[in-house]
Formats: structure tokens, C-alpha cells, sequence
């Protein structure tokens, strides 16, 4: 048996969590469609237009950017153009709210001490979240302009407002004359003010998403383990994934690797008996929303056993809703479907998980 390491490829992150992150939808309204899914198992994106919950234009563009968002270097890309200082950042993902800000403002008049040292030492964010921030405003700042997708002008054709044709026409007068696209559009009477004002609504509301996808993914700590350990399902690994403010989630005991057999693939299926033990923070009565990221590994599906319920992800991973508040430990068994051409042999593990707070 092949016993080398396969490497994951890159996977999208779940849909549902760049429509929260967005604003496009509310934590209550996907945890609606996330137990509708576990009846009908049809795509959460499809239950929530069903419901009247959310736009098909909207659905569809954010589609149009989830697979950019499965790791920070990726989402970054989409906004590089996009100039904003470090507390707009922060502001945008959610990490310190518009009042937060304000504080180290004043702050920063009284003391002249830059903006994120301030936010740490009046305990707000933590020095790591501030480094990331950083790091995300210069890669920002390094790009020419918004990714094509997140332009004005792209986001109208993709929702069928305008043509292409109409597209290259205004944005030829605007090199001209140097008026704002939305401005000619409108002028030259190709569009109704309405659709300018939902296009920059949805822009600014992608950009948040992303901001929020790449400091979220960008906090989850990347661990080297020894080649000596490698066996050992047992090995302790720590990983702090501040998704929201008010959750935390700390893995206690992983698996690291997924040993596929023979045996395995001719029954169809990998069982793996707590495969997973988490401590859960949550301080709100709703209860959290835990994330699964997959890592793209040969598998049609996977139940994943928690909390007294069997819940099917697919190859993308998926969310689900636990009723935890305060703190809890959470262990989590996983029966792997494989796919047709699944080869035997050590793979990575195959998701990776965060949380966030359901208010």
C-alpha cells in the first residue's frame, strides 16, 4: 500500500458563511436553512432564495468569489487596490466595533501611539490580530486596483443589468472624461439608479466578507508536526480560531493523518472513532455555528457524529448549528464515503474547523 502523503488541494469556503459575513442573510435565517438542508439535503443557497431570504443575484456573485476565499493569500488578491487603514479594517471584519474605534481614536490624539497598539493595550484585539491586519493593509495597498469580479461594472453585467457591450462602451467614455462609471450608466440611460445603488451595496458587502475570510483564516495557527509523530492519533495540538468576537474554539485532540485501506475501499466507507475531541466557548443562548472546511480529498460525503446527531457534509465540508453555551468539550466520530477512484494510501486530515456565535 501507497503510504505517501497526499497533498489537499485548495476548497471553497462554506457558502454560508460568506453570506453571513456579508450581511446578505442573518445567523437566525441560515440556521433556518441549515435544518431544511438536513431534511431535504438540497444546497443552502437554493433553500434560502426558496424562502425569500435572499436575493438570486446576490447568491449567484457570491458564489462567483467562494473558492478565492480558502486561504487568506487568495482573498486578499480579490480586494488588493482597495486602500483602507487599519481600524477600517478591523472595523469590516468584525473585530472591534465603530464605537471601539472611536476610542483609540481619541486615544491616539491624548497619546500619539499608533491605532493597533492602542487596541491592544486597552485589551480590544490581540497583538497577533493587529500583525494580520497589517499584513492584509499592505498586501491591499501593493495592488493596482478591485479584482475585476468585485467591480462596479462586472457585478452589473453578472446580474444582467447591463451588457458587456454596453460595459466597454461606458467605460471607454469614462477614460475620456473621467466621470464615475455608475454616473455614465446612468446618463446614458443603460441602467436605472437603483441597480448603481444595489451594485455598490453589494461591492462594499463582498468586501467585508472577504476581509472577514482572510483574518479569520489567517488566525488559525499552522502546525508542524515531527515525522515521529506522525502516527499518533493521539497528538495535542492548539489552535485558537477567533471566528466572531463572542466564540472560541480550542482543538484539543486530532487526528493528523487518514490512513485509507484496502479493506476501506472495497467496503465504500472510513470509520473514524473520535476523530476529533474540541473545547467550545459560546456565551450567547442561541447556541454556535461550528464551520468545516474541507481540504478537497477523494470522498463523496462524510457524517460527521456530534452532539447525539449524525449530520452529512459534503466534499466541501458544510456548517452545523450546537446547542452549546458557556463552555463545552465536544467529541466528534466521521465515517468517510469514498469516491470512485479512491486510491489507498495517508492522507492529511481532511477538515479543518471553526466557529462562530449564533445571537
Amino acid at each position: 500500500m501507497d503510504k505517501s502523503i497526499v497533498k489537499p488541494k485548495l476548497v471553497k469556503r462554506p457558502i454560508g458563511r460568506i453570506l453571513i459575513d456579508a450581511g446578505l442573510v442573518t445567523e437566525e435565517k441560515l440556521k433556518a436553512a441549515l435544518e431544511e438542508q438536513q431534511r431535504t439535503n438540497r444546497l443552502v443557497g437554493e433553500i434560502l432564495v426558496a424562502m425569500g431570504e435572499l436575493d438570486p443575484r446576490d447568491l449567484e456573485i457570491a458564489l462567483s468569489i467562494q473558492r478565492d476565499l480558502a486561504e487568506p493569500e487568495l482573498a486578499v488578491k480579490i480586494i488588493a487596490g482597495v486602500r483602507k487603514m487599519l481600524g477600517e479594517i478591523l472595523v469590516l471584519a468584525k473585530r472591534i466595533t465603530a464605537e471601539q474605534l472611536d476610542r483609540a481614536l481619541e486615544e491616539q490624539k491624548r497619546t500619539g501611539e499608533k491605532t493597533g497598539e492602542i487596541l491592544v493595550r486597552l485589551g480590544i484585539v490581540t497583538p497577533r490580530e493587529v500583525d494580520r491586519a497589517l499584513a492584509i493593509q499592505k498586501a491591499m495597498a501593493a495592488g493596482s486596483g478591485l479584482s475585476t469580479r468585485l467591480r462596479l461594472g462586472e457585478l452589473l453585467v453578472a446580474a444582467k443589468y447591463i451588457t458587456r457591450e454596453q460595459l466597454e462602451e461606458a467605460l471607454m467614455h469614462q477614460k475620456s472624461t473621467g466621470k464615475k462609471l455608475g454616473e455614465i450608466l446612468v446618463k446614458r440611460a443603460f441602467v436605472d439608479p437603483k441597480a448603481i445603488t444595489w451594485g455598490v451595496r453589494l461591492q462594499e458587502m463582498l468586501v467585508r466578507a472577504v476581509l472577514i475570510a482572510a483574518l479569520s483564516l489567517s488566525m488559525v495557527s499552522t502546525v508542524n508536526v515531527p515525522a515521529a509523530m506522525a502516527g499518533r492519533v493521539s497528538a495535542t495540538v492548539n489552535i485558537s480560531a477567533v471566528v466572531l468576537a463572542r466564540a472560541n474554539l480550542n482543538i484539543v485532540k486530532q487526528q493528523l493523518e487518514l490512513v485509507v485501506t484496502d479493506a476501506d475501499v472495497r467496503r465504500g466507507f472510513v470509520q473514524v472513532q473520535e476523530g476529533s475531541l474540541i473545547e467550545l466557548k459560546n456565551n450567547t443562548r442561541a447556541g454556535c455555528l461550528l464551520s468545516f472546511e474541507a481540504h478537497g480529498l477523494p470522498f463523496q460525503e462524510t457524517t460527521v457524529s456530534v452532539m447525539g446527531r449524525d449530520i452529512v457534509l459534503s466534499q466541501d465540508g458544510g456548517l452545523v448549528n450546537l446547542p452549546v453555551t458557556g463552555r463545552a468539550m465536544v467529541s466528534m466520530s466521521y465515517r468517510f464515503v469514498v469516491a470512485q477512484g479512491t486510491q489507498p494510501g495517508t492522507y492529511a486530515w481532511p477538515f479543518s474547523l471553526s466557529v462562530s456565535p449564533l445571537k
